[in-house]
């Protein structure tokens, strides 16, 4: 069994798009592999039921998606889980969610762990996504934006996850915008010298994220970078 927990600089910087290509990734190699969202914010209702956006694109690419196995707790208001629980009256049981992912580590080859915003994002007003990281122990692959200003926040993540003793497997840069080349490049070097954590390689923009699921070979030079690819998931 293997894990990574994918996590970001911040909110919006690509964790879910980064996930669901490495789910695709996998999936294609004949891999059994399966993504969790512990806690899943700025739910929506559609057809009667309460959606996770980002559960909805897992489904695009596992279309047999449990979204009930995938994720343990969805809100409706789109906030840092503290507001959002808080205001729904949700009070989240950190040892069951620690539990469904020793389960799906246990039925799955490989499970994708992704929380939600970044690092010190709140769960509860004295406990940290960085503190379920920490609980969770899986390798963490941080996801953070390609162009300006994602040094200071990237190395500043890193430190955090440093501190705290966190493995982190590497850093995924995400092409959100059209932006100069040559600063998103020097972006790379800078953060893996910095850091000394090694930068997997960038996501380029993508105009079309459904082609992207359908292809995610164009992004072999990135993933076949990570332990799990090189080992093939061999237990």
């Amino acid at each position: 069994m293997a894990g990574y927990f994918i996590t970001g600089t911040d909110t919006d910087v690509g964790k879910t798009v980064v996930t669901s290509l490495l789910l695709s990734y996998f999936h294609q190699k004949g891999i059994d592999v399966y993504p969790y969202k512990p806690i899943q914010s700025g739910a929506i209702y559609e057809n009667g039921n309460l959606q996770g956006p980002d559960l909805q694109m897992y489904e695009r690419v596992l279309t047999s998606l449990d979204t009930n196995k995938a994720c343990t707790y969805l809100l409706k208001k789109a906030s840092s889980p503290h507001l959002a629980a808080k205001e729904e009256n949700v009070w989240f049981d950190i040892p069951a969610i620690q539990k469904n992912v020793e389960r799906l580590l246990a039925l799955h080859d490989l499970v994708l762990v992704e929380g939600a915003g970044g690092l010190i994002v709140p769960i509860q007003e004295d406990y940290c996504m960085i503190d379920l990281m920490k609980e969770i122990d899986l390798p963490v692959i941080l996801v953070g934006r390609a162009g300006l200003g994602t040094i200071n926040h990237t190395v500043l993540s890193v430190m955090a996850l440093k501190q705290a003793n966190i493995t982190i497997e590497g850093i995924i840069l995400n092409r959100l915008h059209m932006e100069d080349e040559s600063i998103e490049k020097d972006n790379a070097v800078m953060i893996e010298r910095l850091t000394g954590v090694k930068v997997l390689g960038t996501i380029p923009h993508l105009s079309d994220v459904e082609d992207a699921f359908k292809t995610p070979q164009a992004y072999e030079s990135i993933f076949n970078r990570l332990n799990a690819a090189k080992e093939d998931i061999k237990q």
